[in-house]
């Protein structure tokens, strides 16, 4: 069975400084990613891309490069299936160039065991919203109408009649890259590859607030909140393994694989609390009552169809008030920094794979300080 591991990175160029810097982390993850999967020895990995750049360097990698910049507009859906035509392979790992970094060589060689239960089979990180898809026979792909991106890719084959293989859980298969808040859990927890490391220790984002959220993890049963579309996995695994306190308020996951973002249709109980208290009121009751606040924001941005930009989403997580234009927000993010407890920021992955690296470093931390 020939397998490809097929990684979609690309975009528009950048706009701003912040964009700017997104793109070349994104992109020093991408070659670790591509250096991974080289070294797990698959029959072909392949960039497809629209940055030159990007793609030269990962050809010197040994990568094959599909070059996505012959189809205007870019439709993901109809780019993966030529991608997956191109390869000739018989059976396909699928994964965004900022998805999984962390992803071991144990993981892999399990994906590609999975794939070879029998039947057609399609493996998912994740039952909601995937970031790694990988499914054999490939032609498969063919069967379903092509998704506008890959948050669907898994349940559309799924329902062209594969079988669903979760993969055992861990950081490694939980954590992705989408915020700056990740990137600062990145560069704590020390780990992912010598091009991320690097491009991480050129950036100078704050990073104070997450530091000191996550050291009280280890602390002895600290009260935790944990707001937004927390998944019940990563409060099994605090369950499991540390002596924390939580106080969770999940709401609105899947809420983009739904579609219920882009029609307007989010609605947070959360959102209506902040409202009706205030911002600084809000926190100030949260301080009363936890240790270290763990906010993944975006479903209160989104409440009752609000649209926040990327920019100002991205300086909240970062905690740079000034630099906000939506008033909502400024005040919002301003209460949050300025909140007596430490305050985390973020999107999904701050309640999900973020927070689940961040769980395993409290706990090599407590395993530490008991061996001294």
């Amino acid at each position: 069975m020939r397998t490809a591991a097929i990684i979609f990175e690309g975009g528009p160029e950048p706009e701003n400084e912040l964009q700017e810097c997104l793109m070349g982390l994104r992109h020093a993850v991408t070659l670790d990613t591509v250096a991974k999967f080289r070294a797990a020895g698959l029959d072909q990995v392949v960039l497809a891309t629209n940055y030159p750049a990007l793609a030269a360097a990962a050809e010197r990698l040994g990568a094959g490069v599909f070059d996505t910049r012959g189809s205007a507009p870019f439709h993901f859906g109809r780019s993966l299936q030529r991608a997956v035509r191109a390869s000739g392979a018989d059976a396909v790992i699928y994964l965004s160039g900022a998805a999984l970094p962390l992803i071991e060589q144990h993981e892999i060689a399990w994906i590609r065991q999975a794939l070879l239960q029998g039947g057609p089979t399609v493996v998912v990180n994740n039952v909601q919203s995937v970031d790694l898809v990988a499914w054999y026979p490939a032609s498969y792909l063919e069967r379903v109408e092509p998704p506008e991106n890959d948050n669907l890719l898994g349940w559309l084959l799924q329902e062209a009649g594969m079988e669903r293989v979760l993969i055992p859980h861990s950081a490694a298969i939980h954590f992705d890259l989408d915020t700056p808040t990740d990137y600062l859990i990145l560069a704590l927890s020390g780990r992912g590859g010598p091009r991320a490391q690097a491009a991480l220790r050129a950036v100078s984002w704050p990073g104070d607030r997450l530091r000191a959220a996550a050291d009280i993890l280890a602390t002895e049963l600290p009260e935790v909140a944990l707001i937004g579309r927390v998944g019940s996995a990563i409060m099994e695994h605090f369950n499991r393994n540390l002596p924390v306190r939580l106080r969770v308020f999940s709401e609105e996951r899947g809420m983009k694989a739904l579609g219920r973002e882009a029609r307007g249709e989010v609605r947070s109980l959360v959102a209506d609390m902040v409202a009706d208290l205030g911002p600084e009121r809000f926190f100030d009751r949260m301080g009363d009552v936890c240790s270290a606040v763990f906010f993944d924001t975006r479903v209160l941005f989104a409440d009752r169809g609000r649209r926040v930009s990327e920019w100002d989403r991205f300086h909240s997580d970062l905690g740079m008030v000034e630099r906000i234009g939506d008033p909502f927000v400024r005040a919002f993010t301003r209460a949050a920094v300025n909140c007596r407890i430490p305050v985390v920021l973020g999107g999904h992955s701050v309640v999900a794979g973020g927070l689940w690296l961040l769980a395993d470093r409290a706990i090599a931390m407590r395993e530490e300080t008991a061996g001294a």
